[in-house]
Formats: structure tokens, sequence, C-alpha cells
């Protein structure tokens, strides 16, 4: 009768596979969080609610313009601010 010993190779599969056990029950109980610090929440109820931004009469005029065809937008104005866009994009990639 022949009696084969254990291999380290078997306990090093062995260990592998009981290691990736206990890091997928780990994994689990992870959970995601984030804070938001009382400037931010208080800066959100600005920037999500209308009562603070009132652009109706802005709104009015500039569709009256463009109907009445009198609108001249300055278009030098607005390739700058294209060209200011694309410089704060590719900084932030950066």
């Amino acid at each position: 009768m022949k009696v084969n010993g254990i291999s380290s190779s078997n306990i090093v599969n062995l260990y592998n596979v009981n290691k990736r056990n206990v890091d997928k029950k780990q994994d689990a109980k992870q959970n995601d969080s984030i804070q938001i610090s009382r400037l931010g929440k208080n800066l959100s109820t600005y920037s999500l609610d209308d009562k603070y931004v009132d652009n109706t009469d802005k709104i009015k005029e500039l569709k009256d313009k463009i109907e009445n065809g009198t609108y001249r937008p300055d278009s030098r104005k607005i390739a700058q601010k294209m060209m200011q866009g694309i410089k704060e994009a590719k900084s932030r990639k950066l």
C-alpha cells in the first residue's frame, strides 16, 4: 500500500482558496459612504431651489429680441468664454 504525503503546492492552493473566500466576505461588508460638509449642504439649497434664481424677465427680454430680429450676441465675448472653458477643462485633466 502506497500513501502519498501532502505536497506543499496543495497546502498553498488550499490557503489561497480560503483567503479568497475571506476577502470576498470582507468586501461584501464594506459600504461606500459620502459626507457632505455643512457649507456644501447650504450651497446645494441655493443651486437646486428656483426661488433664489429668477431669470424670467431676462428670458422674456431675450425671446422678444430674437423674435424681433434685434438680438445681436457679441461673438468676441462668446469666443473668449469658449476658450476659457476649454482651458479650464484641460487644466482639470492634468
